[in-house]
């Protein structure tokens, strides 16, 4: 199987759950926190419009530097959940399970990301 082919696989399964969080924001907060108090509707809705144009990109040119780009994104996205998860106490889960979810992404990107092209 070709590299890029692992890498659209990868983005694939990351745009599907960005488009998840677009339609069903609470449903999607509620499943992966059960208990806990759901974030603003709006607030789950961009991060999944981000996934969803993020890895909609990586679909359509899957380069590394497009891939790691990616990958770094996901990474300050991870980092802002911190000073969020300090802020709102009440959202420290569902901040927590979106770092998380980020870490995941940018890690699966780095580990499929096509070769860098030799010179």
């Amino acid at each position: 199987m070709r590299r890029t082919t692992t890498t659209r696989r990868v983005s694939a399964v990351f745009a599907c759950w960005g488009a998840a969080q677009l339609a069903a924001p609470g449903g999607c907060a509620r499943t992966l926190t059960p208990g806990a108090p759901v974030p603003p509707t709006r607030l789950v809705r961009v991060l999944g419009a981000r996934l969803v144009l993020q890895h909609a990109l990586v679909l359509a040119r899957p380069t590394r530097g497009i891939v790691l780009a990616g990958a770094a994104v996901d990474v300050l996205h991870a980092a802002s959940m911190v000073p969020a998860a300090l802020r709102w106490r009440e959202y420290r889960r569902p901040a927590a399970v979106s770092a998380g979810s980020a870490l995941t992404s940018a890690l699966a990107q780095v580990a499929t990301a096509p070769a860098a092209p030799r010179h």
